[in-house]
């Protein structure tokens, strides 16, 4: 085995110069970084300050995507895909210092010439997987604002999504499997893998040890089949901490679902909207009707969950000025406290970005410049980026300065940390 260190620095120290001043002095021998699409240009300037005699390893979605980026030197290494087993290999091989043409996903500079190995394609049986060792970060200091109590943990109990929307960048381990895949060729998702709920519980177990006070499950789809969603549920119950998750609407139309979720202690479920425009869902292949929505958001509420829609403009070229209003009013009229609003992005291995650019429609390719909150990458000739981005901040404004909601917000605060996070949105909204 290996001596293991993991840094969270935006959590732990969020100044850039403690960092520096860590790097400085680290005597680690080899590094990792995770890296997304939005932070890769940070994560190659943050590398700038680790000792250079030092192996070097990036893994994640853009290092899958663009592996290359990250070969700055010859001890850097992008390990592609899904990287639980990969590097394993990659640490031994670099250990050794041979054997790196065996490790799957892996792509690497030697003697100035780049290599690319085949990819690893996925871990069939996830339950496989160790537990996450929570006891190597500083887990107490993780919050967030959408759960009551704190410390909070984040965990999933499967990955990938089986739907077929064509902008979709699901969660980035789920993301970095999936490019892998279709690097090679196949032009489907990889398959769906799911956890056990008797493996689901050990985590759940060990979570409640520590003294961790709530969960948010980033599964990009929780609800796969309702005999083992029904079970999940009992555990969760059993270890009684508040938690909330991400799911299709119409994977919630079913009544005994939702009140398992409920009876579990589930405070809030965040749901992929999009729009309220049936074309354009239609376009984008979500294979969601609108009443389905709405039906789902009813369950909810009659459950006292809270429902948290995301809603994504411009995501094909349908968008128009009416379709913006339509949704953002058909949002205002659910009577609901939560809408995140975003522009749509094409991101790197999605259908959306291969057809944005075929079409005309990207502005800007280089997605480390892209906000979905703020800033638009696309533009059509009848809605154009400028007004993307400007609908965005309308919307929320439009949303939440709305008497009823502020009012309504400030009778459910439940601690001194809501108060500050409620302070700083409604001075970002006003100051946007």
């Amino acid at each position: 085995g290996y001596n293991v260190a993991v840094r969270d620095f935006p959590v732990e120290e969020p100044q850039f110069d403690r960092y520096k001043e860590w790097a400085a002095k680290d005597k680690s021998d080899i590094y990792i970084f995770h890296t997304v699409p939005l932070c890769a240009r940070l994560d190659l300037h943050a590398s700038r300050f680790l000792d250079k005699t030092k192996p070097i390893i990036f893994f994640g979605p853009q290092p899958t995507f663009d592996p290359e980026q990250f070969l700055k030197r010859d001890k850097f290494y992008a390990l592609r895909g899904e990287v639980e087993e990969t590097i394993k290999d990659l640490v031994k091989a670099i250990k050794n210092g041979k054997g790196f043409e065996k490790v799957l996903g892996l792509t690497y500079v030697k003697k100035g010439k780049v290599y690319s190995n085949p990819g690893c394609g996925y871990i069939k049986d996830i339950n496989k997987i160790p537990i996450p060792n929570r006891r190597l970060i500083k887990y107490k200091k993780y919050r967030n604002p959408k759960l009551p109590k704190s410390p909070y943990t984040t965990m999933m109990t499967s990955r990938a999504c089986s739907s077929r929307c064509y902008y979709c960048v699901p969660m980035s381990l789920t993301y970095a499997r999936e490019v892998d895949w279709k690097r090679s060729g196949k032009k489907f998702k990889p398959p769906v893998t799911i956890r056990d709920p008797e493996n689901i519980y050990e985590e759940l177990k060990d979570i409640k040890r520590l003294g961790i006070r709530s969960i948010s499950i980033v599964d990009d789809q929780f609800v796969w089949g309702k005999e083992r969603h029904l079970k999940i549920c009992r555990y969760l119950k059993k270890i009684g901490l508040p938690f909330g998750i991400l799911a299709r609407s119409d994977r919630l139309c079913d009544e005994e679902i939702v009140k398992a979720l409920a009876d579990a202690g589930c405070i809030y479920v965040d749901m992929g909207i999009e729009s309220f425009d049936q074309k354009i869902l239609d376009y984008v292949g979500k294979d969601l009707k609108v009443e389905t929505i709405e039906k789902s958001i009813n369950l909810l509420k009659k459950y006292n969950i809270t429902p948290k829609l995301n809603i994504l403009y411009g995501s094909c070229p349908l968008e128009t000025k009416k379709t913006l209003r339509g949704t953002l009013e058909k949002a205002k009229k659910l009577d609901i406290d939560f809408v995140q609003f975003a522009v749509a992005s094409p991101f790197p291995g999605t259908e959306f970005r291969e057809r944005a650019i075929k079409e005309g429609w990207i502005r800007e390719k280089d997605v480390g410049k892209a906000d979905p909150s703020k800033r638009s990458l696309v533009s059509y000739p009848h809605l154009s980026q400028k007004y993307l981005d400007y609908w965005v901040k309308h919307s929320f404004r439009s949303f939440y300065l709305r008497p009823k909601i502020i009012f309504r917000r400030l009778l459910k605060i439940r601690n001194v940390f809501e108060i500050f996070t409620y302070l700083r949105g409604f001075f970002r909204l006003i100051k946007e």
